[in-house]
């Protein structure tokens, strides 16, 4: 059996799939073949980030700037062209349907001889099999230097903005100082780790919260491979935390969590 996963999305949302890979690659017991396209949600080798994978094959492709029409209809006509007689096809709908039916998606598959499947989410078994995404030196490294910086006792606040409309209306900036101050009135010496794609946001924290607000400014820009790695830095300390107080509608905020194993509290305004 041939199965060829597609990782869409940001950070999260791959790291998501890779986990769902590798769950059903040991299920199956066949290597998984996993596309990482580099593009403007995300460009950054995968193995800048993270350690080789067994029984997952990682395939890259190459950043193809924006203003490049053409190459970008060639890319998306190839992918067409490559998986559309495979025996089963699946996308985030189809996968979707799958889990509202309570199929096992193993057994929609068993007798096939080509998987595709298309997606941004997390597809099979349970994220537990993120422990098995190993940080790349030079993340290992950086993210050290600030632990031994910031201390082991601290809380994780991921303060989600950029894009993401969700976050941005359920998780408002007034909510987290709120809980913060409450944190800071239950132990005066506690710190905060955090990681925000929002200058801006960590600007108004710094000023508000004080100094126990502890934030690196780094490059923001996705499509930049140094802020794919610093992305992986803070989720990596955010997962090292006591806990995460985090935002709505956010896979980094999500996968945070699960990778260290800790509490997610989820600020989300009432409606």
């Amino acid at each position: 059996m041939k199965i060829v996963v597609k990782a869409n999305g940001g950070l999260g949302n791959r790291m998501r799939v890779i986990a769902s890979s590798i769950a059903l690659s040991q299920r199956l017991k066949t290597t998984v073949e996993v596309l990482w396209i580099n593009n403007v949600a995300l460009n950054c080798s995968f193995f800048d980030l993270f350690q080789k994978l067994e029984d997952i094959e990682i395939v890259e492709s190459e950043y193809i700037k924006s203003w490049n029409k053409i190459a970008h209809r060639q890319q998306r006509k190839k992918l067409r062209n490559t998986y559309q007689n495979f025996d089963i096809q699946l996308n985030d709908d189809g996968l979707k349907s799958l889990g509202s039916s309570q199929s096992d998606l193993v057994e929609h598959i068993k007798d096939a001889e080509t998987v595709f499947i298309d997606t941004c989410e997390h597809f099979y078994g349970d994220l537990s099999c993120l422990s098995y995404l190993i940080p790349a030196a030079e993340i290992a490294e950086t993210v050290n230097s600030r632990l031994s910086e910031t201390g082991g006792d601290y809380i994780g606040v991921h303060i989600r903005r950029g894009d993401n409309t969700m976050s941005k209306a359920n998780s408002p900036t007034a909510l987290f100082i709120q809980r913060l101050m409450k944190e800071q009135k239950q132990n005066a010496d506690i710190k905060f780790y955090l990681a925000t794609d929002d200058r801006g946001e960590a600007k108004i924290l710094k000023k508000v919260i004080g100094e126990s607000i502890v934030y690196y400014a780094s490059e923001l820009a996705r499509k930049r491979p140094e802020g794919i790695q610093q992305a992986l830095v803070d989720l990596i300390l955010l997962s090292n935390a006591k806990k995460i107080i985090g935002s709505y509608w956010s896979s980094f905020t999500e996968v945070a969590s699960v990778y260290g194993n800790i509490p997610l509290e989820v600020m989300k305004s009432e409606e």
